[in-house]
């Protein structure tokens, strides 16, 4: 493969422009804003463009700090209602602080932590927001969220302080009962099917929770049934087409396992690269339109194959869905 093949320059336009200004394909996702900064800065850096002007590293760097909710985590938009902590915002927020190199001492992690445990249901699940009514926004990306953003409140925290703020038992507990008959991983219990990015989700969290041992029946049928969703690509479904996301859902969920060898390179890499937009970014498939979020989950899972190198991406952490050096300024005990 040579490198003339992968679109670099035409990438590091579609990004740069996404974040000029949301694509008329994600305006209706404005409360979300801080999500997409996230795969735009995301994918920028791991293209080895992102080098923003001091001003405006500084102007996003105050942006997502004035979206920091007095009670905790971070709002998705400053034209949300009012600043109200939010799960996948905060974990979004604080990814793009480590992506501008913004220092931590400016997090509120005891807040974090309340945060972090107002949202926690009695089973062990996770609502977005503390005034969530009903459970059915209550899966295994909430848990997600909130594992990995503990994971950050209790950096610097030694011993049983160490608790993100939550029940860490109940978490674990809820997300093994995720796990369907098939194998895979349900957005929650009871769900019957198995979808790519909830089993991602449930195994990345169960690997940051300590919970993964290695060789158990959970994680035996999991691998299992990743691995039997290749079909060039990954599919995040039996029956289902490929998407470029699934290549990243997927092929992360099987690194997490510690199986990234199962996955079959050569036609993984050879459907990502098709599936670039002449006008930059990836779409779902080839021939499909490209947005932000298949973009960067695109790149990711190119950054996980053998020719990420070759390609010149940065190296990814799959279960932090981050690079390591980013993973590692978010862990940064703050002085």
């Amino acid at each position: 493969m040579s490198q003339s093949t992968f679109k670099r320059k035409a990438h590091k336009g579609f990004f740069t422009r996404c974040l000029q200004a949301l694509p008329s394909s994600a305006e209706a996702h404005d409360a979300n804003r801080i999500t997409i900064a996230f795969f735009c800065l995301g994918g920028l850096y791991l293209l080895g463009e992102l080098s923003p002007s001091d001003k405006d590293r500084q102007d996003w760097t105050e942006w997502i700090w004035s979206l920091q909710s007095p009670e905790g985590g971070f709002a998705g938009s400053p034209h949300a209602p009012k600043v109200q902590g939010h799960l996948p915002s905060t974990y979004t927020a604080l990814c793009c602080l480590a992506l501008l190199g913004s220092p931590m001492d400016r997090l509120d992690k005891p807040a974090l932590r309340r945060f972090l445990k107002s949202c926690q249901a009695e089973d062990g699940s996770f609502a977005p927001t503390p005034d969530t009514e009903g459970m059915f926004q209550n899966d295994a990306r909430m848990s997600y969220c909130a594992v990995v953003c503990g994971t950050v409140a209790d950096s610097g925290t030694e011993g049983e302080g160490r608790t993100g703020g939550f029940n860490k038992q109940k978490a674990g507990e809820y997300l093994r009962r995720c796990q369907t008959w098939e194998g895979g991983f349900a957005s929650r219990p009871g769900v019957v099917e198995a979808q790519g990015g909830m089993t991602y989700c449930a195994l990345s969290s169960l690997a940051l929770l300590g919970e993964l041992k290695g060789n158990t029946e959970l994680e035996e049928e999991a691998t299992r049934w990743l691995s039997q969703r290749q079909i060039g690509g990954f599919q995040g479904r039996p029956g289902k087409l490929e998407d470029v996301c699934y290549s990243f859902w997927c092929g992360g969920a099987l690194a997490a396992l510690g199986h990234s060898d199962l996955v079959n390179e050569e036609p993984n890499t050879a459907f990502l690269l098709n599936s670039q937009s002449p006008l930059g970014g990836f779409g779902k498939a080839p021939e499909d339109y490209p947005d932000p979020f298949h973009s960067y989950l695109a790149l990711t899972a190119l950054a996980m194959t053998p020719a990420r190198e070759q390609l010149g991406l940065a190296e990814i952490d799959p279960v932090w869905n981050l690079a390591p050096e980013m993973r590692d300024r978010l862990l940064k005990p703050v002085p």
